[in-house]
């Protein structure tokens, strides 16, 4: 197999680079609505028809007491991010067949980060889009920072195309000790991701 060469390399980069960025993509919405109103109301349909007694009616009341119940937990465990890593698991196995070194990576309720400082590029892929995997010239990246706070968490902020991204290191329902031993490993953890975001920033943009 023939080596390609840096120039060769890079154009391949260059031509896998998202052009705009898509926090939701519609597929997610599909599976959200789908979840979340189409299923219930086939469970519900399914229980009227086996029980011998259909009625419309009770169909509807059902699938409407299953809907509110389904996306009350649907919408808790997404702000919790305990879908992330099951929605994102595919397009994650992906990752190693990109010509990227993602040696540093981050997963938080939001999706998952990935950064190749050597090359300036970084990745995300995006709960709420979780089947792209995003590749972005890490000259897009604008302010990022750690903000701690005793009552909304630990998470490292910064700006692609001018929108925000969020991941937490730290989030709890109740107010953390930024002094304790999670506390200050969460905000190590915060700075360490500001440090290769920005990194990665300043190899883009000609940087050493």
């Amino acid at each position: 197999m023939k080596i390609k060469s840096g120039e060769e390399l890079y154009q391949i980069m260059k031509a896998m680079e998202t052009e705009k960025f898509r926090k939701f993509g519609s597929s997610f919405w599909l599976l959200l609505l789908g979840t979340g109103f189409v299923l219930p109301f086939l469970i519900s349909l399914i229980i009227e028809l086996v029980s011998g007694n259909f009625q419309w009616g009770a169909v509807l009341g059902l699938g409407i007491v299953f809907s509110i119940t389904t996306w009350f937990f649907l919408i808790s465990m997404l702000a919790w991010g305990t879908f992330t890593s099951f929605l994102t698991k595919s397009a994650y196995k992906r990752v190693d067949s990109l010509p990227y070194q993602f040696k540093s990576s981050f997963q938080g309720r939001n999706g998952r980060l990935l950064i190749d400082v050597e090359h300036g590029m970084i990745g995300f892929i995006s709960t709420y889009n979780p089947f792209e995997i995003q590749i972005f010239n890490a000259s897009r990246i604008g302010k990022a920072e750690t903000i701690a706070s005793t009552m909304t968490g630990v998470r490292f902020v910064f700006e692609l195309d001018g929108k925000k991204i969020t991941m937490y290191t730290l989030l709890s329902n109740r107010a953390v000790n930024l002094k304790s031993g999670i506390g200050v490993e969460a905000i190590s953890k915060a700075d360490t991701f500001v440090e290769l975001l920005m990194a990665a920033k300043s190899r883009a943009e000609g940087g050493n």
